[in-house]
């Protein structure tokens, strides 16, 4: 065998051990980053999404009417005016509820301290605040496309 046939066999030996390396490290990758946890999601008639746990959504202006909700593994506090005031309702983890008025809406993974959020008209400290355009703007990639 000569030199330059054992160097040529020497570098295959290696590319299928590095090929299944990174293939199992990207399936690792892959299915580690899946959460669990289930989402609160908003439908508005046919057309729905999800909702980022700890975020506040302060009106739905230029919107189709909030039919209903599911509150996933999340609280979910339906204001019936924008700016989070008016009646209110909660929705504890694994509720589903129709709404007839939804003006704004708080999600979180805790309970919600509703007094506090009503009478500051924002929600608590570390929590996103964002109109509903703004937000699927953000958190809903094909809505930048209509």
């Amino acid at each position: 065998m000569s030199s330059s046939s054992h160097a040529c066999n020497h570098g295959l030996e290696w590319a299928p051990s590095r090929a299944l390396e990174f293939l199992k490290k990207f399936v690792e990758g892959f299915f580690g980053s899946i959460k669990t946890a289930r989402m609160a999601k908003v439908f508005h008639g046919g057309f729905s999404y999800e909702l980022v746990p700890n975020t506040a959504i302060r009106d739905f202006y230029n919107m189709n009417k909030v039919t209903s909700l599911e509150s996933g593994d999340c609280y979910v506090c339906v204001f019936d005016a924008p700016q989070f005031q008016g009646q209110y309702r909660i929705l504890g983890p694994g509720e589903k509820a129709e709404v007839d008025g939804c003006g704004s809406m708080v999600v979180s993974t805790q309970a919600i301290p509703v007094n506090v959020i009503r009478n500051n008209t924002h929600p608590p400290d570390g929590f996103w605040e964002l109109s509903g355009p703004m937000y699927l703007f953000h958190f809903y990639p094909g809505y930048r496309y209509v």
